[in-house]
């Protein structure tokens, strides 16, 4: 069974942790430095697990009525299973809980088509972010 959360202690923000290392710093070589950084304390942490072990992650950065959706990483062995639109979704819901107006994201750019079938519109110029290409995107959340 798998269990979508907000991910408030410690225990279940390591297990978030975990799996961002797994996909971001060992898949993508993301350095580390990058991938856990200074803004930990400031997001709100999202875990999706099946028993015990974390399968899907992310995290939202407040930026004033706009939830930055960040980290946003599914276990290879969970990819192509619809997890990662259940975790999106489940994430989503919770920014419009909070009172988000608009949800904002990086999407590396082979995720663009990903977050398109979820109401995103990507916008702006190609950028580089700890090295791999992104384009910015957004959604209305009403």
């Amino acid at each position: 069974m798998i269990t979508f959360l907000a991910a408030v202690s410690e225990a279940d923000q390591s297990k978030c942790r975990a799996i961002r290392a797994d996909v971001f710093i060992d898949e993508q070589n993301v350095p580390a430095d990058l991938e856990v950084d200074e803004l930990e304390s400031a997001c709100a942490h999202y875990l999706a697990k099946q028993n015990d072990t974390p399968i899907a992650a992310a995290r939202i950065l407040p930026k004033g009525d706009k939830a930055k959706i960040q980290r946003v990483c599914v276990a290879k062995s969970h990819r192509g299973t619809g997890l990662g639109a259940e975790l999106m979704r489940f994430v989503l819901k919770e920014a419009k809980a909070q009172g988000f107006q608009s949800a904002i994201l990086g999407s590396q750019t082979y995720a663009i088509p990903f977050y398109e079938k979820l109401g995103f519109v990507a916008e702006g110029p190609e950028y580089l972010d700890a090295g791999i290409p992104h384009r910015d995107m957004s959604l209305v959340l009403s």
